[in-house]
């Protein structure tokens, strides 16, 4: 009888040490597993948990000459409903400076810490610390071919363009994607990004190849150990024609259409690579992506002239599409009076979310300044922008601006 109370006793005791150490196991465990960055300190409303529905501002240039100007510039955005604010990180050569970064030598680069890339001044923790605090988050808006300080740096890297007047190459303003050494550098500097505190990561517009691009060395070396025999731009464009002085293609072979779906299925897997990794290195992040509007309304185009195709994108993990919907761009490329304008935009804000399959997103940005006069566009003329694209869907939107003095709160009060 002694000896089954002592049984019980001892049982007793060992399932209360195996509780106890189960608990400061857990404890432990808690404290031990942060986030990939320290929580800056935030303002009002919880960044944690943003709405689906995006209200950004992308701005080219901050109107901003110092840090105090920045924290009103971000107070006004904050208070006229924006939630997100998308900063330009990269820095190409003729680009202007932001005011409130300390003056620099170098001509490209970057605007925060690197190990990989030359640094203007590092402000992106800065800048993100100021949105917080007003209850915003900061996107980085970052380059990928183009990138002045490789291109000078690492001439193997360049990738070449089929000039169709002299029938010759020569070298492009981009790096070659289908040189592996580019492509992991690439990787390495959006790391840096991921792990800088940013919110999310806009990836610019170059990330795609031109019709007569991707004649670079390790683009025809690929292609060549592809399909067996080498790769001759002759073969590709017919009906070469000049119109003001530049050369024009009216068809393309069927030989091209293989070499573009190519090129196209190279390029997704290497962005579906590239968030990938920007995404173990900040599980949080959130990516977009800029597309072109041709590539929404008119996908063979899209394909052809910019190697962009969103039934294959849609495969990635991409958060947001991000729609350049410029209007005043479309009435000049199109020769479009304003109303053609907005009529397209309403257009492909329904083909796109057809497209997508989910307006949480689909992005549409519009121009609030005229990238020719660098004037600033009427408020009535982007009041009715933003109702064109209202009266498509019910998706989120962005205003790009360049150190104008755009009210956001145009759009707010409509959308």
């Amino acid at each position: 009888m002694i000896m089954h109370k002592l049984q019980v006793l001892v049982t007793f005791i060992i399932f209360l040490l195996l509780s106890c150490n189960v608990s400061t196991h857990q404890t432990i465990d808690t404290v031990q597993s942060p986030s990939p960055h320290p929580s800056p300190q935030r303002g009002e409303g919880d960044l944690t948990k943003p709405d689906k529905k995006v209200f950004a501002a992308q701005v080219l240039l901050f109107k901003s000459s110092t840090y105090e100007e920045l924290e009103k510039e971000m107070a006004t955005m904050k208070a006229s409903g924006v939630n997100i604010v998308i900063v330009r990180v990269f820095h190409n050569k003729g680009d202007r400076y932001h005011g409130f970064a300390a003056q620099s030598k170098q001509q490209s680069g970057v605007y925060f810490k690197s190990k990989i890339a030359p640094v203007i001044y590092d402000v992106l923790p800065k800048i993100i610390d100021i949105g917080h605090r007003h209850g915003l988050l900061v996107y980085a808006w970052m380059t990928t071919r183009r990138m002045d300080w490789k291109w000078s740096d690492a001439p193997k890297w360049r990738d070449k363009t089929y000039d169709l007047k002299t029938e010759d190459y020569t070298y492009s303003k981009g790096l070659d994607l289908f040189n592996q050494d580019f492509q992991d550098y690439l990787i390495s500097i959006y790391r840096e990004i991921a792990v800088s505190g940013a919110d999310g990561i806009l990836i610019q517009d170059d990330l795609v190849y031109r019709h007569t691009e991707g004649f670079g060395d390790a683009a025809m070396l690929g292609y060549s150990n592809a399909f067996g025999f080498a790769l001759r731009p002759e073969n590709l464009y017919k009906d070469i024609y000049e119109k003001d002085g530049k050369q024009y293609v009216r068809n393309y072979t069927p030989l091209f259409w293989k070499w573009v779906e190519w090129r196209n299925q190279h390029i997704t897997l290497f962005l579906d690579n590239l968030i990938r990794e920007a995404k173990k290195a900040s599980p949080n992040i959130k990516i977009v992506l800029n597309l072109y509007y041709e590539t929404v309304i008119n996908p063979k185009n899209g394909l052809a002239w910019f190697s962009q195709d969103i039934s294959s994108l849609k495969n990635v993990d991409i958060d947001y599409f991000a729609v350049m919907a410029y209007h005043r761009q479309m009435m000049k490329e199109k020769k479009l009076n304003l109303d053609g304008a907005l009529n397209m935009i309403s257009d492909i804000t329904r083909t796109g979310l057809a497209a997508i399959g989910n307006k949480d997103k689909l992005l549409m940005k519009v121009q609030s300044v005229d990238w020719d006069t660098k004037e600033t566009v009427p408020s009535d003329e982007l009041r009715k922008v933003f109702e064109a694209i209202k009266k498509a869907g019910d998706v989120s939107l962005a205003y790009v601006q360049n150190g104008n003095a755009v009210n956001p709160k145009i759009f707010l009060d409509k959308m």
